[in-house]
């Protein structure tokens, strides 16, 4: 199982344009109060760019990992990257 060094060090190059729209979307409701599991349903429902963003990442990540990071890993990884930007 991937270790959350190696997930972060695919957030930090997603290889993946748009990534940063994912996180300020995801990010915005935070700041406005939500938990992440809300605020991240929410913008993956929505469809739009930032949905389609994190589709793309998460099936190109599937071959930068030997073992696959757990779901629960992956998405704490997520959060973090979007709490910097609700902080900002």
């Amino acid at each position: 199982m991937a270790t959350k060094q190696k997930i972060r060090a695919v957030f930090a190059d997603p290889q993946v344009d748009g990534m940063e729209v994912l996180y300020q979307c995801i990010g915005e409701l935070l700041k406005d109060g939500a938990e992440f599991d809300k605020a991240y349903s929410l913008v993956i429902a929505a469809g739009d760019t930032p949905a389609n963003t994190w589709i793309r990442f998460c099936v190109q990540c599937a071959t930068r990992f030997d073992d696959p990071p757990e779901e629960s890993e992956f998405l704490a990884v997520l959060e973090e990257f979007c709490r910097q930007y609700a902080e900002a």
